[in-house]
């Protein structure tokens, strides 16, 4: 075998391939955007850090609140149970976890702090947030008490959007149908508030609204294939490595999750701002705008006529 040669040829196919997707980038600049930007927010080392706050901070406190407040926490714990593949939610805590021991070694006291140690989980999604709009942080006492607010208003949604697609489950295609759209609108709505929350109103609803709904679209598809998925995954883990294999398993999907959040904002801010996106955007205005009501029109009016300052 001539290793010159192989070398020489791979070289040539390397060298190919990468003016080919530089011709590409240039005549579709979105492209090029997508991949700076990417490279820019960390995307992997993002999608590690949510997935390790929400094993770490998240799930600890799924497992005080299911002692607390069991039938607040039913459907919830039951959809995240079925999506990561570990069957009833209800059923995993109660046999891996004694509940009055729960109960008794937490108190008030131990629950408001599993309450403020899941903030780091919000502070991470704060940061994503921050980082893909380039943003600057805002911490200290308000930065907090933004995050913990999210996160309870965040848990007790995702509660109420669980038990309203648990209330339509149906073997129909037409209903499964309907509460397959329903579940993405509702989630998209809950991304859409969390990511305006999380910013501390920074950014406008309109330049947030493309992320949330793919947010909400490729999160609930994505929920939905784990459950076909991941009992398979668990179960080879939980044989091969034990308890040990079902954390590895549930972190897996974690992290899965947490790059279709990372993913989905990203991708919502770019072609928000794309100049074609944004051309488009203005011409529907223009025709939407003169059917609105006077006063839903009289901010982009009042815009408009305001003069240029100095």
């Amino acid at each position: 075998m001539d290793l010159t040669a192989l070398r020489e040829r791979i070289t040539t196919t390397y060298e190919a391939r990468r003016d080919r997707a530089r011709d590409l980038v240039d005549q579709v600049p979105i492209l090029g955007r997508l991949v700076n930007d990417f490279l820019r927010i960390e995307f992997i080392d993002r999608c590690m850090l949510i997935a390790a706050q929400g094993l770490l901070a998240l799930i600890p406190m799924l497992v005080v609140l299911a002692a607390f407040f069991p039938r607040l926490t039913d459907v919830g714990l039951d959809q995240f149970s079925s999506a990561t593949g570990l069957g009833n939610g209800n059923e995993l805590v109660q046999s891996d976890v004694s509940i009055d021991n729960v109960r008794a070694q937490t108190g008030i006291f131990g629950l408001l702090i599993t309450f403020f140690s899941a903030t780091s989980f919000a502070r991470a999604m704060q940061r994503m947030y921050e980082r893909i709009w380039e943003l600057p942080h805002i911490g200290g006492i308000l930065g907090t008490r933004r995050c913990f607010v999210w996160l309870v208003g965040w848990l007790l949604t995702l509660q109420l959007v669980a038990a309203v697609v648990h209330v339509f489950a149906t073997d129909s295609l037409l209903l499964g149908t309907m509460r397959l759209g329903t579940q993405m609108l509702l989630a998209a709505g809950v991304w859409l508030v969390t990511a305006r929350l999380l910013l501390f109103g920074r950014v406008p609803w309109r330049h947030l609204v493309l992320g949330a709904l793919l947010t909400g679209v490729l999160a609930t598809l994505y929920s939905r294939g784990s459950g076909l998925v991941m009992p398979v995954y668990v179960d080879q883990n939980a044989e091969q490595f034990g308890t040990l294999g079902v954390i590895l398993a549930v972190s897996t999907w974690l992290i899965g999750f947490a790059a279709v959040l990372v993913a989905s904002a990203l991708v919502g801010r770019i072609v928000s701002e794309d100049p074609t996106v944004r051309r488009l955007v203005t011409a529907s205005e223009a025709v939407v705008r003169p059917l609105l009501p006077a006063r839903w029109r009289r901010p982009a009016d009042a815009r408009a006529a305001r003069p240029p300052a100095g």
